[in-house]
C-alpha cells in the first residue's frame, strides 16, 4: 500500500531533524575546545536560520494557498458559464 504524503511529510521532517543533530554532534567530537560562548551564537544563528526556514515555508505555503484559490474562482466561474449556457440552450431551442 502506498504511503500518504502526510506520512511522507513527518518521514521527511524527522530525517532533517535527525540530520541537524548528527551535523552538532560531529562538531562537537572534531573541537573539543569550543567554549560555552562560541555554542551559544551556533545556537542563536541556528535558531535564527529556523525561523528564516520557517517564515521562507510559510510565505510559500501562502503561495500556493493563492493560486489554489485563484484557480477556485476560475473554475467556479466556468461552471456558472456552462450553466447558464445550457439552460439558454434548454428553454430557447
Amino acid at each position: 500500500m502506498t504511503e500518504k504524503r502526510a506520512d511522507y511529510r513527518k518521514k521527511q521532517q524527522k530525517e532533517k531533524l535527525k540530520n541537524v543533530f548528527d551535523s552538532f554532534k560531529r562538531q562537537k567530537k572534531s573541537d573539543p575546545s569550543i567554549d560555552t560562548a562560541d555554542q551559544k551564537t551556533e545556537t542563536q544563528d541556528s535558531q535564527k536560520f529556523e525561523s528564516r526556514e520557517n517564515f521562507s515555508l510559510k510565505e510559500e505555503r501562502e503561495n500556493k494557498i493563492n493560486r489554489l484559490k485563484k484557480r477556485l474562482n476560475y473554475a467556479i466561474l466556468i461552471v456558472v458559464v456552462l450553466l447558464i449556457i445550457v439552460l439558454f440552450a434548454l428553454f430557447k431551442l
